[in-house]
């Protein structure tokens, strides 16, 4: 597990050599969101080990393999500032989407 609250990564496990973010999504949709900024600090600072973004929806949980699924394309949205927590404001951000299909059986 991560020490910071607010670090780039959630947890990494040395036996699989991976390094995570999760994310709790509570709809389903075919293409799962990913901040552009989150997928570069995933990808820039898993260094030997493999960058993974595991999504958990109501109907699965969902794994990509970020060194081996095509880059998104990046777009500006109107997105809450937090995802979990009580601030509702929204600001711009940019943002990307991965298609279930590069998911990973898990």
């Amino acid at each position: 597990k991560s020490e910071g609250a607010f670090d780039s990564f959630d947890c990494t496990t040395i036996e699989k050599n991976l390094y995570i973010e999760l994310k709790c999504r509570h709809s389903h949709y075919p293409d799962l969101l990913i901040e552009e900024m989150k997928y570069r600090r995933l990808i820039n600072q898993a260094g030997s080990m493999v960058p993974y973004y595991i999504n958990s929806t109501p109907e699965g949980i969902y794994a990509f393999d970020l060194s081996r699924v095509p880059e998104p394309s990046w777009s500006e949205k109107w997105m809450p500032t937090t995802t979990e927590f009580s601030d509702t404001r929204k600001i711009m951000k940019l943002v990307g989407f991965l298609h279930l299909d590069y998911a990973l059986p898990l």
